[in-house]
């Protein structure tokens, strides 16, 4: 005899821990942030053309914090933890952990953006199943630059606070509307799992 599946219904929910990370933890990630390299960030492609630079659809700036520093197996760590709670109560996937870096993104120039997109793709992003943000600049010090999830067919913000970590399945729509004016820093991760089968 075959059971039938439990139904999840919080698949389309966004996991919003506000407060997660004060604002001196916040203000440290910047700190070790903007003092490393920043790279123009790209979009992935079919796998023979790879990572590709596409400014009309993503123009931002990252960096990859690397993974045997002290202060990012501290993150990786902490929000562990946080993913590891949000991930029993609500998602229920089997995951493995980060597969890759934690990336660090910059929104520094009037009018950068990131279009709609999902972070479960080609390749190595095949794997990923929750997608991890954490806000870390403080939202008086930018306009525009809005998160927003794709829900019941219309662009929804998300909070916006300093140190508040959202987390969603990888293949949820979402996009970061241009930037107006200031700056916008956060910190990106994905989790990992066997490919959903």
């Amino acid at each position: 005899m075959v059971t039938a599946p439990t139904p999840n219904p919080n698949l389309h929910v966004t996991a919003t821990v506000r407060g997660y990370f004060t604002p001196r933890e916040c203000e440290r990630i910047i700190v070790l942030g903007t003092s490393q390299l920043a790279q123009d960030a790209t979009i992935m492609t079919p796998a023979e053309q790879g990572p590709t630079l596409d400014r009309s659809k993503r123009s931002n700036s990252i960096t990859w914090f690397k993974k045997e520093e002290g202060i990012t197996k501290a993150l990786q760590a902490k929000l562990g933890r946080l993913v590891q709670d949000v991930n029993k109560d609500v998602y229920h996937f089997d995951l493995t952990g980060f597969g890759e870096a934690l990336q660090f993104t910059r929104y520094e120039r009037i009018g950068d953006t990131y279009t709609w997109h999902q972070d479960l793709g080609i390749g190595a992003t095949s794997c990923r199943k929750l997608s991890v943000i954490v806000q870390l600049s403080d939202p008086t010090t930018y306009r525009g630059c809005d998160l927003q999830i794709y829900r019941e067919g219309e662009p929804a913000a998300v909070e916006r606070s300093q140190g508040t970590v959202l987390i969603f399945p990888s293949w949820t729509l979402h996009r970061v509307t241009p930037l107006e004016s200031g700056v916008r820093y956060s910190l990106v991760a994905w989790i990992s799992g066997e490919p959903f089968r």
